[in-house]
């Protein structure tokens, strides 16, 4: 029983694909209990995998600039901090605006990682690329296609709740779902296109099952974005695979992980990861505290809305500095 949990969790597939089941099964079964548990995995993600694999960007920038010493890493972290206050500034003056760019950014930050994940890097160009755009479009574009309202409402909720603040100065242009669907549409076709290219160009580079995994993890991700909730099928990619995946990566990078924690077993080097986020989760969660006060208390739904405007303004800067993480270079299943 060790084994096989320890097996769920270092293997990169295994356990996101346990999540998209439940996702799936749960939306077949009962599709209202996706609706009541909506906003759940975003509350959760808060303390397990969501908010601390971003967390850890604190340690991960002093580690990957070799900055040792509090000053230092303060300096070192500014860049970051500086791009925090202008996706801010963007979602306070042009919210309809931010909240496109961040959808768009999100389907790149997804893609892109999953790519990395399943090692699609390693196959080229078209199955790096086809799998990175593929992936995010058919989340985001296939929760959008078919709950263009549901999808969309989050996102308005910020818009009004700023507005309200700003005593309407926040009403600038907003999207509506009518105009956001046919765009959706176009997405889920571009998202399959890129999908069968990617799985195509593995297959070519003799990675025939590799290819096949992708495609099945594929058409989970959009059944679930089909059937369920949006904001449940979001969260539970988001907490399931994503953040569980970068949160992986993280703990089998000898760099960030660091000795002795290199030699430790795979789940003991994900609670380390999770202590690393901790300098940064401290002083973050109560940044929730005004958010959830905007958007009309603290309750689940409020957390949830609260949690995808502070990821407005978070997600740029962790991208980016995602995108300078070294391959890992730890064996995930180490006992």
């Amino acid at each position: 029983m060790v084994k096989a949990g320890r097996f769920i969790f270092a293997d990169a597939r295994a356990w996101p694909w346990c999540v998209l089941a439940f996702g799936v099964l749960a939306a077949l079964i009962d599709p209202a209990f996706t609706t009541t548990a909506a906003p759940w995995p975003f509350v959760i993600a808060l303390f397990v995998f969501g908010m601390p694999h971003g967390c850890a960007d604190w340690i991960v920038a002093a580690r990957l600039s070799g900055r040792v010493g509090a000053w230092s890493r303060i300096s070192g972290f500014t860049g970051y901090l500086c791009q925090m206050l202008a996706c801010l500034a963007l979602m306070a003056l042009l919210p309809g605006v931010a909240a496109l760019m961040f959808l768009c950014l999100t389907m790149f930050h997804f893609g892109m990682a999953d790519a990395t994940a399943v090692d699609a890097d390693k196959d080229g160009f078209v199955a790096r690329w086809g799998l990175a755009l593929g992936r995010g479009m058919l989340l985001l574009s296939t929760a959008f296609a078919a709950h263009p309202v549901a999808a969309w409402a989050p996102f308005e909720q910020i818009e009004t709740a700023l507005s309200a603040w700003q005593n309407g100065a926040a009403s600038a242009w907003m999207p509506t779902p009518e105009q956001m669907r046919p765009l959706a549409f176009i997405g889920v076709g571009a998202g399959v296109v890129f999908a069968l290219a990617s799985a195509a160009a593995r297959a070519r580079r003799g990675h025939v099952r590799a290819a096949v995994m992708d495609l099945v993890e594929n058409a989970l991700v959009a059944s679930m974005a089909a059937l369920a909730d949006p904001l449940f099928a979001v969260g539970m990619f988001f907490i399931g695979v994503h953040a569980f995946r970068h949160t992986r990566r993280l703990a089998c990078t000898s760099n960030i992980i660091a000795a002795p924690f290199t030699r430790s077993g795979f789940v003991t080097r994900i609670v380390r990861v999770h202590v690393l986020s901790l300098p940064l989760l401290w002083p973050t969660i109560p940044c929730m505290i005004p958010l959830c006060l905007l958007l009309g208390g603290f309750n689940a739904h409020s957390l949830a809305v609260a949690s995808i405007a502070f990821y407005m303004i978070t997600t740029l800067p962790h991208h980016l500095l995602g995108l300078r993480l070294p391959s890992a270079d730890l064996a995930p299943a180490a006992a």
